[in-house]
């Protein structure tokens, strides 16, 4: 099972405010939005900027965005000023990437208590940049008032931190807490988290019912990790949760088809196997091998290597045979080397 260990990235956050009346304006509206800006309104300062951030409205062009950010912000708007932040962060057509001005504007925001900022300013001591040091205190302090204020990132970010031990002492109880402050708000990758935790019994009781409810909620939204370990559950049957190969078929796919290499593996493992309710299909066994071997995966390249040496699901073919065992058998995976090995002195392979 997999605890997701990426950070919560840098989120662009419009205002908590009604803008939808921009997107729909008619002409009057729109010059009256920039007689107010060009007044010193902040707020149509904002708007505009969000405008022309967005193309919405108007043909979209960063420069102006940035300069009317840059107004607004500079008279104390916090959306404005995490916006602007946004932008000095990413680096974007006509802006040059500026991680201590990004700092500079989300701090700004952040000490006025604008969540957004705060869970972006966190990310920035997280990961460091151009001039500004790796600080997990920062980190954590910035994380721990989004987190308070009900961020669902920086709460999942929080879980994670305990969870591993990262700049605060390892506490799985602490994590709990937190996945599920973030679960309960429909954070894909805390659920994924909360559901580990609950089907291996880190930090609770183990509970494999609650465990697949938890990895469906993240399933469903489209997180790989859940889909694969929700088709692992199903694939193997745990107590709470029957065997179903059909449904272990389904998850192990969807996370396959979107490029995530354990579940591709599972997905030709199923097809080479077979299953109940799954027809063995080699064919499809070789595609999803394939697809791995060629990203370097030394179990798929041996198993790639030995259905062209059966003959299953493709033309036999000794040369590709002795190709992809040969490939196996030099990976830095111990057992599919030793399985490469054996294979090629049974099979005497350096004959082809």
């Amino acid at each position: 099972m997999l605890l997701v260990t990426s950070l919560s990235i840098t989120t662009f956050t419009h205002a908590d405010k009604d803008v939808s009346s921009i997107f729909n304006s008619d002409f009057s509206y729109l010059v009256q939005t920039y007689s107010l800006a060009n007044n010193g309104d902040a707020n149509a300062q904002y708007d505009l900027a969000v405008m022309y951030d967005t193309g919405r409205g108007v043909a979209e062009d960063d420069k102006e965005a940035l300069m009317w950010y840059l107004k607004a912000a500079e008279q104390g708007n916090v959306y404005a000023q995490n916006n602007l932040g946004v932008m000095y962060d990413k680096g974007i057509e006509g802006v040059a990437e500026d991680d201590n001005k990004a700092l500079q504007w989300y701090l700004k925001a952040a000490e006025k208590g604008y969540v957004n900022a705060q869970n972006n300013l966190a990310v920035m001591y997280d990961r460091g940049g151009k001039g500004i040091l790796k600080d997990d205190k920062a980190a954590l302090k910035w994380y721990r008032k989004a987190a308070d204020q009900g961020y669902a990132d920086a709460q999942y970010t929080l879980g994670w931190r305990h969870a591993k031990g990262k700049g605060v002492l390892k506490d799985y109880e602490i994590a709990i807490k937190w996945f599920l402050k973030a679960a309960e708000q429909g954070n894909i990758y805390a659920q994924n988290n909360l559901a580990v935790m609950y089907n291996t019994g880190q930090g609770v009781v183990k509970d494999n019912q609650v465990a697949l409810s938890w990895y469906l909620k993240s399933a469903e939204q489209g997180n790989i990790y859940a889909q694969n370990n929700l088709g692992v559950m199903y694939d193997n049957g745990v107590d709470g949760v029957l065997e179903n190969d059909i449904e272990a078929l389904k998850w192990y796919l969807k996370a396959a088809e979107q490029g995530y290499a354990d579940a591709q593996y599972n997905s030709a493992l199923m097809y080479d196997l077979g299953g109940k309710g799954v027809l063995e299909d080699d064919k499809k066994a070789v595609k999803w091998y394939r697809k791995l071997a060629q990203r370097g995966y030394a179990n798929a390249q041996y198993n790639l290597g030995v259905m062209y040496q059966h003959g299953e699901g493709v033309t036999k073919d000794m040369a590709k045979a002795k190709y992809w065992i040969k490939k196996a058998y030099e990976s830095d995976d111990s057992e599919a080397s030793r399985a490469a090995e054996d294979n090629w002195n049974k099979f005497e392979l350096w004959k082809y």
